[in-house]
């Protein structure tokens, strides 16, 4: 069953050419080194944001919020893309993967809409809920509305890049997401600051960047796409159909409201947080950045799991499923361990090399040395949604991490505060529910599997 595609010719290779291993890392570095392309730009983006002051970088804080809840509704479309693609690569229908792609191209043109209709009626008094002031404010809808009048584009950017991953094109759809990226670092002083005759557009420029870079990315996906046949012509675009919709939307509502819980959580969480001081808030968000580096390795590791195991129920082999799913989780845990034993050894010398404040350092080294022990399970948790995804069932996991990951709340002030742990409470809220997530998430794979109940719906 073991195989790898061809980045440029969609070729498929056998059990005898290429290990399950090699299958996997091949289809996850790739996708890690864009998604460390992204920590990189998202560091530089803050840096030349920052030098407009500290209202601008509060008022993008403050617009990210909504820009999360929007990336986590585009699973409504593209995780069930990614599935449905995967799955008919796996089976050889070129015409059905080709139908899904068009179908989930009008889809993102009309949730876009959807979108765009209900926050420029509503963004005022979103973000004025967030208490911002009305400087702030007002750079925040400068900031934001450049994202949400461009969402079409930066929808297909975000599906693009799921319709590619799930035909094991991880190599054209990381040069294609770096080239962007590299663009979007280009510009975003020009735009900014108007350097070298560029008109001076302040934090809109930044916005601006970032659609722009997304666009030509688009246009030269578009292109690549259809040069090695991973869509159809173009022209076939104007053949609406709805025959896999339900299906898109049975897969893509529990992945959409699975990745929502955080950006519901995690305001709720700072209130918690910010009860012991803004200096604990700091060293959270100082050890996120680290904390980035095993989430997005995690998360690589899902997106080869999730296309490996989607290939598989299309060529109808779904017994090997659980050796896939356990050879990725395996996988996961060996590259998480040495991030996790830094976490636990060094965290303070990590939280320094960020950041110069005694208090934010104590604060960040002690979230990192707790975090650090169940690192390890926040890989489980990932590369078995991946696996949840490939086969078309993802209601399992959200039923298993939306109620932990909301639990993180009342666990966090039953600890802080009740049991007065103080911050280390909220630490270890988050701690326990990461390992609770990984462990249920383990335990209720395998009883599906050993059921036979691991089947595409």
């Amino acid at each position: 069953m073991d195989y790898s595609p061809d980045v440029f010719s969609n070729g498929l290779f056998t059990v005898k050419e290429q290990s399950l291993n090699k299958q996997i890392f091949n289809l996850a570095v790739p996708t890690i080194i864009g998604f460390l392309g992204i920590i990189l730009f998202e560091a530089i983006d803050i840096f030349w944001i920052g030098k407009l002051g500290p209202k601008a970088v509060a008022a993008v804080g403050g617009a990210s919020f909504i820009l999360w809840t929007l990336y986590a509704l585009m699973n409504l479309t593209n995780t069930g893309t990614a599935t449905l693609i995967a799955q008919f690569w796996g089976a050889g229908d070129r015409e059905a993967r080709h139908q899904v792609a068009r179908e989930a191209f009008w889809y993102v043109q009309l949730f876009s809409l959807i979108a765009i209709l209900i926050l420029h009626f509503s963004i005022d008094d979103l973000l004025r809920l967030m208490g911002l002031d009305a400087a702030t404010q007002q750079l925040a809808l400068d900031y934001f509305r450049v994202y949400l009048y461009g969402l079409p584009m930066i929808y297909l950017f975000n599906l693009q890049g799921q319709i590619l991953n799930a035909q094991g094109a991880v190599r054209l759809r990381t040069i294609i997401m770096l080239l962007s990226l590299g663009l979007n670092i280009l510009l975003d002083p020009l735009l900014i600051f108007g350097y070298w005759g560029f008109p001076e557009l302040g934090i809109r420029g930044a916005s601006i960047a970032t659609l722009i870079s997304e666009s030509i990315g688009v246009l030269i996906g578009l292109y690549a796409m259809r040069y090695w046949d991973y869509i159809g012509r173009l022209r076939t675009l104007r053949q609406i159909s709805g025959k896999y919709f339900k299906r898109l939307l049975l897969i893509g509502i529990p992945s959409a409201a699975t990745n929502m819980t955080w950006t519901i959580v995690f305001p709720l969480l700072t209130v918690v947080i910010t009860r012991f001081g803004m200096e604990p808030l700091a060293g959270l968000n100082i050890a996120n950045r680290w904390e980035g580096f095993p989430y997005f390795f995690g998360v690589g590791m899902s997106v080869a799991i999730s296309t490996l195991v989607g290939h598989s129920i299309g060529r109808g082999e779904s017994g090997q499923v659980q050796r896939i799913a356990m050879r990725g989780v395996w996988l996961t845990s060996l590259i998480l361990l040495p991030m996790a034993l830094l976490f636990i050894l060094i965290p303070q010398q990590l939280i320094g090399l960020l950041n110069n404040d005694a208090e934010v350092i104590r604060h960040g080294a002690e979230y990192l040395r707790i975090v650090g022990y169940f690192e390890l399970f926040l890989g489980w948790e990932l590369v078995l949604e991946g696996a949840y995804n490939g086969i078309g069932k993802t209601a399992p996991y959200m039923w298993v991490r939306v109620p932990l990951t909301l639990g993180r709340i009342p666990l966090a002030w039953l600890l802080a505060v009740n049991f007065g742990m103080g911050i280390s409470g909220v630490w270890w809220a988050i701690s326990v529910t990461t390992l609770l997530k990984g462990v249920v998430l383990m335990a209720v794979f395998r009883l599906q599997e050993r059921r036979g109940t691991l089947q595409p719906q």
